[in-house]
């Protein structure tokens, strides 16, 4: 196991919780996926599973057949730097280490007869429960990725793809597993802010730090320094009372 991923918390199994996943009165929710966590990890560029710092250079992110099909043509056109898919994704990126081990022990992700616990709504796309993954599965890295508004509704959009690693069981990445581990030193740079562990209250507030403007920040600033002046005011007054008692 990568250390940044042994590092996450766990649940009551001892299983390590994904910097995307959200919790509920202390128990991690996986079959849920928070937006906000999303937001914060692309726009602070931290990895969606261990939520350390992603450095300079590609973002990995795993994805289905379909999509593995269509870049395994793109690259192989030698297209990849004019192709761009604007759709936007839930799914957030993170490094080559932490997807290549994502993909060998998530229960979707790790087989072709793997079924989809739960369905969903993606952009106004059904995707029903007990749909399969497909027959292979593809860890994709990319020049770039934004969360960005769109007509269909905000979320993750990709920049060129670069690279591709194709599997079709999550047992056949054990030899990439081996040599990122060896190789990867990026994977475990830095630490996790509070906001990506399991503290919901934590992530709501950071959220909320992010989308205020300049404008907003400066009067917030303001009324702080102000507060503090008051603060300040009545401590002098109260000493200067009580040296005139």
């Amino acid at each position: 196991m990568p250390p940044a991923i042994a590092s996450r918390p766990r649940d009551p199994r001892g299983y390590p919780v994904p910097a995307i996943t959200p919790w509920e009165n202390g128990v991690p929710q996986f079959a849920s996926l928070s937006m906000r966590r999303v937001f914060l990890c692309v726009t602070q560029r931290r990895c969606t599973v261990c939520g350390l710092e992603v450095p300079p250079g590609s973002l990995w992110r795993v994805v289905d057949t379909e999509e593995t099909e269509m870049l395994a043509e793109v690259l192989a056109a030698g297209i990849g730097g004019k192709f761009q898919n604007a759709a936007p994704t839930q799914e957030g990126p993170g490094h080559r280490l932490c997807m290549i081990y994502s993909a060998m022990i998530c229960p979707f992700l790790g087989g072709p007869e793997a079924r989809r616990s739960q369905g969903a709504d993606t952009y106004g796309e059904q995707i029903p429960r007990g749909e399969a993954r497909g027959q292979k599965g593809g860890i994709v890295a990319y020049d770039g990725c934004e969360f960005r508004s769109t007509p269909v509704g905000p979320g993750v959009v990709y920049g060129h793809p670069l690279d591709l690693i194709e599997y079709e069981r999550g047992e056949d990445l054990l030899d990439e597993l081996e040599r990122s581990l060896e190789d990867d030193t990026s994977a475990g740079i830095g630490s996790c802010p509070p906001w990506l562990l399991d503290d919901e209250a934590a992530v709501d507030a950071a959220f909320n730090r992010a989308m205020r403007g300049p404008e907003e920040e400066a009067r917030i600033r303001a009324d702080r320094r102000a507060a503090q002046e008051r603060r300040k005011r009545q401590k002098q007054a109260k000493a200067s009372r009580r040296r005139n008692r």
